[in-house]
């Protein structure tokens, strides 16, 4: 269920594995599995996000994969230096099953 790559200026962190688009669309990475902002290490989790996409000004690109449990965008999400995903299950932010 692959959709066309979008374009989105803007990308609002909520914790380390979603967030919001400037147009107010949720969305959620998927294969990423991050500590939610309330929760130990949910606030660095954030940081660590907001820091990858910092570095492109916030530009990046979005492939819609699906939709999760709770109705947002399931995404694949890259910028200038590549996917964001890959990245963050590199730093130990990995799919645990959902």
């Amino acid at each position: 269920m692959s959709r066309k790559n979008k374009h989105k200026k803007k990308v609002h962190w909520t914790d380390g594995d979603s967030g919001t688009f400037s147009d107010g669309t949720r969305f959620r990475l998927q294969n990423v599995r991050a500590p939610e902002s309330g929760q130990k290490g949910g606030q660095k989790a954030k940081r660590v996000a907001a820091g990858i996409t910092g570095r492109s000004k916030n530009q990046v690109t979005v492939e819609e994969v699906g939709r999760d449990k709770y109705g947002r965008k399931l995404v694949k999400m890259k910028n200038k230096d590549g996917s964001i995903n890959k990245r963050l299950r590199k730093k130990g932010y990995t799919d645990m099953g959902n």
